[in-house]
């Protein structure tokens, strides 16, 4: 293979494969990419084992096509210290020589044929999402997904597709975030399916809004124990969550029958300040409604307490319900409107936050004890 390549395009798409090659692994091939020399450019693709990710990009003259493996975060370091409008690549059996202006690397290559397979987004897409609708599901929902839980199916993000709407839904099982939003197309049954946690965080990162801000819009293909998503000259694909996600529709309260409106800025702020009077084994703010306010407290064993007071559109029966701060500052620091709902019932009860519209963004909380 010898290539010529614009450094910074280069190192984009090196930097997004290399997403997926940090982790610890037993197979070191995993931790390197694979790059093809073609006619049309240069082919990049990485692989974790069980999500794998393709990108390309246009090359400046392609002298001789061809394949190299190497490592993925030598090959990164090198490319982002090189100063250099252009680069070259030039590999052979046994090295992969990178070369600037007054500058030349040479790092031991891998044998393509040992390379995991990754695959190709070749088929029409059976859904078209809006890129930025994507990531805003994504933010809405990631953060209450189950970190290394023993019941797999909630390591991860449920998406449902429901006639022309797309869910997301994650949860740990002390609280549930939902987010919807419209498809573009759509040429498939409706779905249900879970998503990797880490696949996520890495379309996060690596899904971005075109530059020349084009219309941005992400494929999706689903096969039966995978998925593959496509934007623009990159392909993410994952294998999916086994298991069955929990029924979740019946822990989502339908009689909470008191309703409170507040300041997403102002109720963000107070919950902040609470938090910072409580310990890891008293992780609980109180949260004490009444006629046009609400007060929070908290307290820490041996260090103090904190009473914090901010105005609520409230005009019930008093009431006071225990959270952890951090569930509730969780999904504060992700919504953009200013205005958020409190539906509840009995400080023993789940609460629902929401914006107004529960098909947008709905947000189950479990209280804790407070004793």
């Amino acid at each position: 293979m010898k290539v010529t390549l614009p450094r910074q395009e280069f190192q984009d798409a090196l930097a997004a494969v290399a997403s997926l090659t940090g982790g610890r692994t037993t197979r070191p091939i995993l931790s390197c990419v694979l790059l093809e020399g073609t006619p049309d450019g240069l082919r990049l693709c990485a692989t974790d084992g069980e999500a794998g990710l393709r990108a390309s990009l246009p090359a400046i003259s392609i002298k001789k096509p061809g394949k190299a493996v190497v490592t993925a975060s030598r090959l990164l370091e090198i490319v982002r210290e090189l100063q250099d409008v252009e680069i070259s690549l030039e590999s052979d059996d046994r090295y992969c020589t990178i070369r600037g202006a007054g500058s030349e690397f040479k790092i031991l290559v891998g044998s393509p044929e040992d390379f995991p397979p990754v695959p190709e987004f070749d088929d029409e897409p059976d859904v078209v999402l809006d890129g930025a609708t994507v990531r805003r599901l994504i933010g809405l929902t990631l953060y209450a997904a189950a970190r290394e839980s023993s019941r797999f199916a909630i390591n991860g993000v449920q998406w449902e597709k429901d006639g022309r709407r797309l869910y997301m839904v994650a949860t740990d099982g002390r609280r549930l975030a939902r987010a919807g939003g419209p498809l573009r197309e759509s040429k498939i049954a409706d779905f249900r399916f879970i998503i990797p946690s880490k696949a996520l965080q890495v379309l996060e990162r690596v899904f971005v809004p075109p530059r020349d801000n084009a219309d941005w819009t992400i494929d999706v293909r689903v096969t039966p124990n995978q998925v593959l998503l496509r934007a623009g000259d990159r392909v993410l694909s994952t294998v999916l969550v086994e298991g069955h996600f929990p029924d979740y529709e019946k822990v989502i309260p339908t009689d909470n029958d008191k309703t409170v409106r507040l300041s997403r800025t102002d109720l963000y702020a107070a919950i902040r300040k609470a938090a910072l009077l409580t310990t890891d084994e008293s992780r609980a703010v109180r949260l004490s409604f009444e006629n046009g306010k609400l007060t929070l407290t908290s307290q820490a064993p041996e260090q103090g307490e904190a009473r914090i007071e901010i105005p609520a559109e409230y005009a019930q029966e008093p009431l006071s319900i225990g959270f952890n701060p951090t569930f509730i500052g969780d999904a504060l620091r992700v919504l953009t409107q200013e205005t958020v709902f409190m539906d509840l019932k009995l400080g023993f009860k789940p609460a629902i936050i929401h914006v107004g519209d529960k098909t947008e963004f709905l947000y189950v909380i479990m209280p804790v004890s407070m004793q």
